[in-house]
C-alpha cells in the first residue's frame, strides 16, 4: 500500500502547439517541449522561488522520442537545458501509448519513493517540418 506521503500527484500540465506554416515560426520539438514544461511549472501555480526549487528537485525524467526530428539524445539535451541532474531518465519508442507507459514508471517510482519529482514530456513539429518534405509527402500530413 502506498504511503499517504508518496501518493503521486500530477502539480502542472503544459501544452504547446504550433500551427504556423511560416518559415520564421519553425520550432524543433525539443523547443516545443522546453515551452511546454515552463508552461507546466507555471500551472503549478508556486512563486517563482518555489518554481525554481521544484525545477531543480526533478529527478526523473521520461521523454517520449519524436520520429518527426531526429534527436541523438533528446532527454540529455532536454536535462542540460533545464539544468537539471535526475537519477532516472527514460528515452521511450514512438508511439501515442508510451507517454502513458512513461506517466505509469514515473508514478510508480514516486509511490516507492525512488524519486520525488518526475517529468513526463513529449513533442513532434509537423507543421515546421511540412516545409522541408518533398511535395507529395506534404499532401499526407
Amino acid at each position: 500500500m502506498t504511503s499517504p506521503t508518496r501518493t503521486p500527484v500530477v502539480i502542472g500540465v503544459g501544452d504547446i502547439v504550433n500551427r504556423s506554416l511560416k518559415l520564421e515560426d519553425a520550432l524543433e520539438p525539443a523547443e516545443l517541449i522546453i515551452r511546454a514544461i515552463n508552461k507546466a511549472l507555471d500551472d503549478s501555480g508556486l512563486s517563482s522561488d518555489s518554481r525554481s526549487t521544484l525545477q531543480n528537485r526533478i529527478d526523473s525524467v521520461g521523454i517520449v522520442s519524436s520520429w518527426t526530428w531526429p534527436y541523438p539524445d533528446l532527454p540529455g539535451l532536454l536535462i542540460e537545458k533545464l539544468g537539471i541532474s535526475p537519477k532516472h531518465r527514460e528515452y521511450s519508442e514512438h508511439g501515442g501509448n508510451n507517454s502513458g507507459k512513461l506517466f505509469d514508471e514515473a508514478a510508480r517510482r514516486v509511490s516507492k519513493g525512488e524519486c520525488e519529482v518526475a517529468l513526463i514530456a513529449g513533442g513532434e513539429a509537423l507543421a515546421s517540418c511540412k516545409h522541408y518534405l518533398p511535395f507529395s509527402a506534404r499532401e499526407l500530413i
